[in-house]
């Protein structure tokens, strides 16, 4: 498995576990917070990511939040998936 194959897989089960959050399961909103947390690094970590929608190359910048979307399409197109899934 690669390092995206792995980033997209974890990105997943984020939206999994987030969509928990709301049953009130224990535990549930401390795990969300670490693997959060652990994406948002690990994008930071490196110059140039992917982006968690089509996995095109980002540039990041220097400073300010890491890009997760090369483009308002792709930010657009996530929130779309994300929430059709919660309905779901």
């Amino acid at each position: 498995m690669t390092k995206n194959e792995l980033i997209s897989l974890l990105r997943d089960a984020e939206s999994v576990l987030f969509d928990s959050l709301g049953k009130n399961i224990s535990g549930a909103e401390e795990l969300h917070q670490r693997l959060a947390a652990a994406l948002r690094s690990e994008a930071a970590g490196t110059a140039d990511g992917t982006c968690a929608s089509c996995g095109n190359t980002l540039t990041q910048q220097s400073t300010g939040r890491p890009r997760v979307y090369c483009g308002e399409a792709c930010k657009k197109r996530a929130y779309r998936s994300k929430r059709v899934q919660r309905e779901s």
